[in-house]
């Protein structure tokens, strides 16, 4: 790498620090300010679904997601968890503006950082359910067979199922008759050839 490489490597860590530890620190600020004091490690697993589920389904989606539908709930959440870490932001700034200027909350406004965070939970669960069994529901709901019948109400595809999961007997090694045949042949003819060897000998023998 030339050094300009290093700086523009350098310069992009340095942006994506200072957004995250901005976001990250007024996003954490809010799940502060709506947990009680003695618990405080509330707030922190608030900020696992915003932040930390930026960089969590970052990694899944490179690492471990191997189907695109997994691959597509990665990206998915990817995205909620960016908007949710920008929401819950906002409202940290909301919160410190608020308390500056003397500001009181209203139910309405509690109403709305309440349903945020529930939709943010809301979209985890689903999220894990879908990447866990998102493919063996689709493969159960699919018809394979094309007949018009789900495949975990078709008896046919849990036959054919059945059947592939059963090992395969192994093929057994087969012998060619003609092979048998010419191996027959070259014996006689090799026989034959001793016997008329033999022959030849004895009479030469007797010629002497």
């Amino acid at each position: 790498m030339t050094v300009k490489k290093y700086i523009g490597a350098g310069i992009k860590i340095f942006i994506a620090a200072v957004v995250f530890a901005f976001l990250g620190l007024k996003s954490l600020n809010f799940f502060t300010f709506t947990t009680p004091a003695d618990q405080w490690f509330y707030a922190y697993l608030g900020f696992g679904l915003t932040g930390g589920g930026v960089i969590a389904y970052l990694l899944v989606f490179m690492w471990d997601a191997d189907t695109e539908l997994k691959k597509t709930v990665a990206i998915v959440m990817l995205v909620i968890c960016i908007v949710g870490e920008l929401a819950t932001a906002g409202f940290g700034l909301q919160i410190d503006t608020w308390e500056k200027i003397g500001y009181q909350m209203t139910e309405s406004d509690f109403s709305a950082m309440i349903l945020a965070v529930q939709l943010l939970g809301f979209a985890h669960a689903a999220a894990l359910i879908v990447y866990t069994a998102g493919d063996a529901i689709g493969n159960a709901f699919g018809d394979d067979d094309k007949d018009g019948t789900p495949n975990y109400k078709d008896p046919d595809y849990k036959k054919n199922k059945g059947n592939n999961n059963q090992p395969r007997p192994q093929n057994q090694p087969m012998h060619s008759n003609a092979a048998d045949t010419e191996l027959i042949q070259l014996r006689e003819e090799n026989a034959r050839l001793k016997a008329e060897t033999a022959k030849n000998s004895q009479a030469g023998k007797s010629q002497d």
